[in-house]
């Protein structure tokens, strides 16, 4: 019997670690049967600057300036160094 591809569709537009990355440090929210692991934001707004493609620039801008009252910046500029993205996250605090 094969597997039906539509049993268990793909999230639209998500981004993963490789398996075994030492950032990804997700947590895991559950839905039902099924578990998604969701990073930290301060890891989402570093990794997006290690992505280095205008767009995913735009979205650590938009994520960093929308919870920035919130966002743990020790965290934040742990997973910058982590990443080393410290040129990139100097332009995201000039923006």
């Amino acid at each position: 019997m094969q597997d039906d591809p539509l049993a268990d569709p793909p999230l639209p537009d998500r981004q993963a670690l490789r398996a075994g990355d030492p950032f990804d440090a997700a947590e895991h929210h559950a839905d039902a049967d099924r578990s998604l692991p969701i990073g930290p934001l301060e890891l989402q707004i570093a990794y997006k600057l290690r992505l280095d493609t205008r767009t995913d620039f735009e979205d650590a801008v938009h994520l960093y300036t929308m919870f920035e009252e919130s966002l743990s910046i020790e965290a934040l500029e742990e997973w910058v160094e982590k990443l080393g993205v410290e040129t990139e996250y100097d332009r995201l605090e000039r923006v």
